[in-house]
């Protein structure tokens, strides 16, 4: 059974794979779901009930629950809110408006915000 951590790790790895490949619009998504398992796994420690019997986050109240339910600084929260709320924003571009543009500069910035998120939650220490 694969963890929060695993997958986030895993989605990063993908981004950057599908970013190479030029596939853009699945990078951002992936850098976006590598972000919120990063999230995922850091909330799941204090937190253990969440709406509807779920057993992560809704998407929408991540930043919520990094405020409220995690021992970081107010920088570090302000840092990985905004982040989220960013890659949220182009993983919804790139999954759901097909009329968007969706290029290799938007891809190359999620895999870099995905990265500094992972770093924010000492996911991984450096960049590959």
């Amino acid at each position: 059974m694969e963890t929060w951590r695993q997958l986030s790790e895993d989605s990063l790895s993908a981004a950057k794979t599908l970013l190479r490949e030029g596939k853009h619009r699945s990078s951002v998504s992936r850098s976006y779901y590598a972000a919120y398992c990063a999230a995922t796994n850091e909330i799941v420690q204090s937190l253990t009930t969440f709406p509807n019997g779920w057993n992560n986050p809704p998407h929408e109240k991540v930043p919520l629950y990094i405020q409220n339910n995690l021992a970081l600084s107010q920088t570090k929260k302000n840092t990985i809110k905004s982040l989220m709320r960013i890659l949220r924003h182009f993983r919804e571009d790139a999954d759901y408006r097909p009329y968007r543009l969706v290029n290799i500069q938007a891809a190359r910035n999620c895999v870099r915000d995905a990265e500094r998120v992972l770093q924010e939650f000492g996911e991984i220490t450096s960049r590959e």
